[in-house]
C-alpha cells in the first residue's frame, strides 16, 4: 500500500487474508502507510473457490506442465499444494480504502510493510 499513487481522497481496493480468530494486520498498515478502512466487505465463498482451483490444478498437472510450460506450471502447483492446507483456517475479506487527506503516510513506511510472500498469514491466493 502506498499513498502516493493516489489523489487526496482517492480510494483503493483490495482483496486480502487473514487466519480465522487472529486480529488482521491491514488496519495498523493502512493507517502507517495514510489510509483509512472505508468498508470491510466479508468473502466467505472464497476460499472454497481456491479449493476447487487449486484441485483442478493438482488433478491436471500434466496438461499445465504441457500447456504452460515447466517453470510457470511448477509454480503454480507448488503454491497449490502450500496454500490449499492453509484454506480451511482462512477469512478473505475485500478492503475499500480512502487516502488520508489530513495524515501523510510516514516516509518509508510503504518499504517496511510485509509484502505478499508466500510463507505470510496474510497472503491471499492471486
Amino acid at each position: 500500500m502506498s499513498s502516493g499513487v493516489l489523489a487526496p481522497g482517492g480510494r483503493l481496493v483490495m482483496t486480502r487474508a487473514s487466519r480465522l480468530g487472529t486480529a488482521p494486520a491491514w488496519l495498523e498498515q493502512a493507517r502507517t502507510t495514510g489510509f483509512t478502512v472505508e468498508h470491510v466487505d466479508e468473502r466467505p465463498a472464497e476460499p472454497a473457490m481456491w479449493r476447487r482451483l487449486y484441485r483442478l490444478w493438482i488433478a491436471h498437472a500434466d496438461e499445465l506442465l504441457s500447456e504452460l510450460g515447466e517453470v510457470q506450471a511448477r509454480n503454480m502447483l507448488r503454491e497449490a499444494h502450500q496454500v490449499l492446507p492453509t484454506l480451511p483456517g482462512r477469512r478473505a475479506v475485500l478492503l475499500t480504502l480512502r487516502h488520508d487527506t489530513k495524515q501523510p503516510a510516514t516516509p518509508g513506511t510503504a518499504d517496511s510493510m510485509p509484502g505478499l510472500s508466500r510463507h505470510s498469514d496474510e497472503r491471499t491466493p492471486q
